[in-house]
């Protein structure tokens, strides 16, 4: 399933919505025609990452696992969207420190000990 732009503020909209939001919302904030947000929710409706009444659009517990699966909600902080698993221990400023020259790539360590000086 190919996924927009539009798409992902749609979902995240939804997904910081309180009590879901009115299609005439994603027209207020994006200028979003009704036929956009019809056609994204037909296509979330499918896959039960959204359902709406007469009114209101709301996402379902599906969809919310679905939008923090794919880590669509950012913060301003853009350290705070670095995964768990690529986090370590924070080293002091001005603390030693060593690679894991093991994970460098052999041909940077060969040009290090091949260089000019």
């Amino acid at each position: 399933m190919k996924i927009s732009k539009a798409d992902i503020k749609i979902l995240v909209d939804l997904y910081k919505s309180v009590d879901g939001l009115t299609a005439f919302m994603f027209f207020q904030r994006y200028k979003y025609g009704p036929a956009l947000v019809f056609k994204t929710v037909e296509k979330f409706k499918k896959k039960k990452y959204i359902h709406s009444d007469d009114k209101k659009i709301y996402i379902t517990d599906e969809g919310k696992q679905f939008v923090e699966k794919n880590r669509f909600i950012f913060s301003k902080n853009k350290f705070s969207r670095i995964p768990k698993e690529y986090l370590s221990e924070k080293i002091e400023i001005n603390e030693p420190y060593l690679p894991n020259t093991e994970k460098i790539s052999k041909e940077i360590l060969i040009l290090k000990t091949q260089g000019d000086g």
